[in-house]
């Protein structure tokens, strides 16, 4: 009998552990993947006004979202390498979101001139929304989308403006 109770925990733990990896196969796919086009949520701008994503999305563009901290390094960054090569992504349309308080992002849309470019909308996603739809892990994330709405490919990092034409070179061509 002492022999059975030291055999049991192994039994057990087995058990258990080749449930959980049976089930790993049944987890679903992430929702951006589930529906791989450009969501149709509501943000708000810093003027208080509200777009829908998908509404935004210029007919025949790619377009990149952004999900962003106002008060993250790599975020500011990525804005930077956007607006700073803005003549080559001219015909992407670019959406920033975040769920940051909104006097933030204005801040963050007057600090890197965000504003000065037609091609980018930026919103208040206070639904939390996005995160959980693109199950975010880091920030940015950004989810480039093809002229289509379709999703081509996604980052939970920096990308740099040649990475962005890289992924949608057959739009442009």
């Amino acid at each position: 009998m002492k022999r059975f109770r030291n055999i049991l925990p192994v039994i057990l733990f087995s058990v258990i552990a080749m449930s959980a990896i049976s089930q790993s196969d049944s987890i679903p796919l992430p929702l951006h993947k589930q529906f791989p086009t450009v969501p149709a949520f509501k943000l708000m701008k810093a003027d208080s006004s509200f777009f829908v994503m998908n509404e935004v999305v210029k007919k025949k563009k790619a377009t990149v979202i952004i999900v962003f901290s106002p008060t993250c390094g790599h975020c500011r960054h990525q804005a930077e390498e956007i607006t700073g090569n803005m003549k080559a992504l001219k015909d992407i349309n670019f959406i920033f979101g975040t769920a940051y308080p909104v006097s933030d992002m204005a801040a963050f849309i007057s600090n890197h001139g965000l504003d000065k470019f037609s091609n980018i909308t930026v919103g208040h996603d206070k639904a939390l929304m996005l995160s959980d739809f693109y199950k975010m892990r880091s920030l940015p994330g950004i989810f480039v989308y093809d002229k289509k709405g379709i999703l081509k490919a996604e980052f939970e990092t920096n990308v740099t403006t040649q990475m962005l034409l890289d992924v949608l070179k057959q739009e442009f061509e």
